[in-house]
């Protein structure tokens, strides 16, 4: 199981909301004089409620522009490429992605077969069918969540690529993971990613801004510690420093050095497993050739035995 975020799609020039030159900046300086409201919450431009009360303005000029914001040039980047990649290795349940950016399902991707494993949990802007602030997440989130975590599951690998699981529901996917499997977290800031909102570290909870989809703005929770999600109770919180239900294995660096580290390891070497086509070009020269990588401590083990899971 993989899921990702935004983390993923920085290598294809489209940087998170929040980062400069990101969407949130753009809305700003774009729509700031006309609608002042997105000034302080730039959100507010993709919310329910400014589609409802400025249906002209979302119709012919904010969607249109959504749909084509950094999207013509983008094109998939090796972390892209190595989700389709374990879904042709026949190991991949489902990939979940909090991006609206439609990169997992490029065309330089796509099949049928690959497509019904992605799960755009927000929608695309590609598509114009980007979750806004206040609506509910699409029914089919709930339907493969029920179908990938429900009784029986055999999910015995979860990983997380680019994201800070900030936005809720979908920090909670991680947590569906079964107990005694293996979560693997590639962030470029760990620090990040070990609390979020509904946290229960009061210290860090207070610095957090709740923000999520469905329920007015608040996934129907608020502050509550847990939803239920594919029939059971999960918890919203970050659980990354939780090793007694699962073995874990955090890796603070860029996705793209994560995916070419993997391609370098002896688990890949010792199968004759190379990087996917088009992998070398979307890193650049010398990507997933050997040696490179520290396999060393307890860390490098633990990534040696994913790998050989993998394959």
């Amino acid at each position: 199981m993989v899921c990702t975020g935004a983390g993923v799609s920085v290598a294809a020039g489209i940087p998170d909301f929040r980062s400069k030159g990101g969407l949130f900046e753009t809305i700003r300086s774009r729509f700031g004089g006309r609608f002042p409201e997105v000034l302080s919450r730039p959100e507010t431009l993709l919310s329910r409620s400014f589609v409802t009360g400025h249906p002209d303005a979302w119709r012919d000029e904010i969607s249109p522009w959504l749909a084509t914001w950094k999207q013509s040039a983008a094109r998939p980047t090796p972390t892209h490429r190595f989700c389709r990649w374990l879904h042709d290795q026949g190991v991949l349940v489902r990939l979940y992605t909090q991006n609206v950016d439609g990169l997992h399902t490029h065309e330089d991707l796509f099949t049928a077969t690959w497509a019904e494993k992605v799960v755009e949990c927000h929608g695309s802007i590609r598509d114009g069918s980007i979750v806004l602030y206040g609506d509910a997440l699409p029914p089919r989130v709930a339907h493969c969540l029920a179908e990938d975590f429900g009784a029986g599951s055999d999910v015995d690998l979860v990983m997380v690529f680019g994201t800070s699981l900030q936005v809720a529901p979908f920090c909670a996917i991680p947590n569906l993971a079964p107990r005694g499997s293996a979560r693997v977290l590639v962030n470029l800031s760990l620090d990040d990613c070990l609390a979020n909102a509904w946290s229960r570290a009061p210290s860090r909870r207070k610095h957090l801004r709740l923000d999520c989809y469905g329920g007015s703005g608040h996934c129907g929770v608020g502050q509550a510690s847990s939803m239920k999600l594919a029939g059971r109770a999960v918890q919203l919180g970050a659980l990354w420093t939780d090793d007694r239900r699962w073995r874990q294995l955090l890796c603070g660096e860029a996705c793209d050095a994560w995916t070419a580290r993997f391609f370098a390891s002896a688990a890949c070497a010792a199968r004759g497993h190379r990087p996917p086509a088009g992998f070398r070009r979307a890193h650049g020269a010398g990507a997933g050739e050997e040696g490179s990588g520290d396999e060393a401590g307890p860390a490098g083990v633990l990534e040696r035995a994913l790998a050989s899971k993998l394959l």
